[in-house]
């Protein structure tokens, strides 16, 4: 597995205070998210404790939710405004009881694969009947984790699982729906004090709201923030820390091309994170790979056993830890067999950029011994315009340095770049001068 749960908990108590504007993003440092987008729901029931208990152990990062409120003020984690695409049941969750929706069969619809099917043969439907008693409870699980979760449910089964918090209502139809939900899901989180949370929603409104009653926690704009930004280079408003954008996005009659190395750069220069979301495109190894050369932070994906996959190959650490050499495509590196000169006591490494993201980029060199990251011979920092392909960086070599060097003409060393999250590891020359 790429990522042990213990790097996790480290990971959220990293993000547990929302940077101030102005101050570094944390979220910008964490490469790359792997969300469980509704917990995985192609490849498992969809918003339910079975699947996102699956998918955090499978190694995915973060979990990505959807909450809506019942008729007696509880926020539960449902994608749907309504019951009936996923559940035995019928009718707004507005309407219904805590008690009636939890009655429900929230895997009664699921096909693997598939994501929510009707009508098809029963037997197209592994996890219909568990929640109700019909069918054996897969070890380790209850029938519980097979109804709609309450919020509360939620983060208490993942008290160290950084989520991603959606405020759904009526798909715009009514925005007292979207306000009511920001209103309780703002007293929920400050209750429970975290903010290890990213809290969004398709309606500016709502999100405009929730921040006014709960600044510290971390949002991704709305529609209309995200707007501002991509089309004017405005602000995309307070407290936000991350984008959250499709790959397209139909705006009337017009296909918007939304996630683009040039947005990334965009947003990276103005520092904020983007995290991509798949509904509205192709999901599949080459996306992931493509949107991974684009130098995005995290992508949201139905199928997060797939996309960890192609992170474990590619050899991609635990996000804001470092990874194996050369794993990251958007990783600033040493450029390869150029030798680093040295004068007097400093060594100038030349460096070259990685990925289609052109961002500002700011970062630390560690020259050492090969295979022998603590015995440090140079440190130095690196600043990587906007638009440039590369840099140098002026590293300033250590007494072991100096003695390994000395009476030499060459000396072998690893060069360690890590910028953002991302490190990676070249082996240069480092000549004297």
């Amino acid at each position: 597995m790429r990522r042990p749960l213990a790097v996790l908990i480290t990971l959220a108590a990293v993000l547990a205070v929302a940077a101030p504007a102005g101050a570094a993003n944390p979220w910008l440092g964490l490469r790359i998210i792997n969300f469980a987008h509704q917990g995985g729901e192609d490849i498992l029931p969809s918003n339910t404790l079975y699947a996102m208990k699956r998918s955090m152990a499978e190694g995915s990062d973060m979990l990505e939710l959807d909450i809506g409120v019942t008729k007696d003020d509880r926020i539960v984690v449902l994608h749907d405004n309504g019951v009936d695409r996923t559940t035995n049941g019928t009718g707004s969750v507005n309407a219904l009881t805590l008690a009636e929706v939890q009655k429900l069969d929230a895997a009664y619809w699921f096909v693997p694969g598939r994501n929510a099917v009707k009508d098809l043969p029963a037997s197209s439907y592994p996890y219909r009947g568990i929640r109700t008693g019909a069918k054996k409870v897969p070890q380790g699980f209850r029938r519980e984790d097979f109804r709609v979760p309450t919020l509360d449910e939620v983060l208490a089964a993942f008290p160290r699982t950084p989520m991603n918090v959606e405020i759904k209502g009526v798909d715009g139809k009514d925005l007292t729906v979207y306000a009511h939900g920001a209103d309780l899901l703002a007293a929920l989180l400050k209750k429970s004090r975290r903010t290890d949370v990213i809290v969004t929603s398709f309606e500016q409104s709502a999100i405009d709201r929730f921040h006014g009653l709960a600044p510290k926690v971390p949002l991704a704009p709305g529609i209309g923030g995200t707007a501002n930004f991509f089309l004017s280079n405005g602000s995309p408003g307070p407290g936000v820390v991350a984008f959250q954008v499709p790959i397209t996005f139909k705006f009337g009659d017009q296909l918007l091309v939304i996630t683009t190395p040039n947005f990334v750069q965009r947003a990276h220069d103005a520092g904020y994170a983007v995290h991509v979301w798949l509904s509205n495109d192709t999901e599949d190894v080459a996306t992931y790979k493509r949107l991974l050369n684009m130098c995005v932070d995290g992508i949201m994906a139905a199928n997060p056993r797939a996309f960890e996959a192609v992170l474990r190959k590619a050899g991609f650490g635990q996000p804001g830890q470092p990874g194996r050499p050369g794993s990251d495509p958007c990783a600033t590196r040493a450029t390869p067999k150029r030798a680093a000169t040295v004068a007097g006591a400093t060594a100038t490494l030349q460096l070259q950029r990685r990925g289609l993201s052109l961002e500002h980029r700011r970062g630390s060199v560690l020259l050492a011994m090969p295979g022998r990251a603590g015995k440090v011979l140079g440190k130095g920092t690196f600043d990587l315009a906007t638009g440039a392909a590369g840099t140098t960086s002026k590293v300033r070599l250590t007494a072991a340095g100096r003695a390994a060097l000395r009476g030499r003409r060459t000396l072998v060393a690893d060069a360690v770049v890590s910028d953002l999250g991302r490190t990676t590891v070249t082996r240069t020359t480092l000549t004297a001068g």
